[in-house]
């Protein structure tokens, strides 16, 4: 019994966690227009930095589960949060922007 309880709760933290996908050059090209410039290094860059800033406070969230104008709302809100918290700015706008060009090319519009 103890090893079925052991087994179903690991079962169910894997299933709250987000894989996000691994970027991929095709994901780049899908937003050169909007991101001129935009290499698939800057994006994994930006993926890493979504991924140590947002995990502080939260789970991550799936990029595509968000349309942009949500992500343009939400994303600057929790960047304020996490600076408030933390008592000083831990994100500058030039990070928080990265973070946002991550989730919208990784977003449902972009795909």
């Amino acid at each position: 019994m103890r090893i079925v309880s052991v087994f179903l709760i690991i079962t169910l933290f894997a299933a709250c966690s987000v894989k996000l996908m691994a970027p991929a050059q095709s994901d780049v090209d899908r937003v050169s227009g909007k991101y001129p410039g935009y290499s698939l290094a800057d994006l994994n860059a930006d993926k890493a930095l979504y991924e140590s800033t947002c995990s502080r406070c939260h789970r991550l969230k799936n990029p595509r589960s968000k349309s942009e104008p949500k992500w343009d709302r939400i994303v600057p809100k929790m960047i304020a949060r996490l600076n408030k918290k933390e008592g000083k700015e831990i994100i500058d706008a030039k990070q928080q922007a990265s973070i946002l060009r991550y989730l919208v090319t990784m977003g449902p519009a972009a795909k």
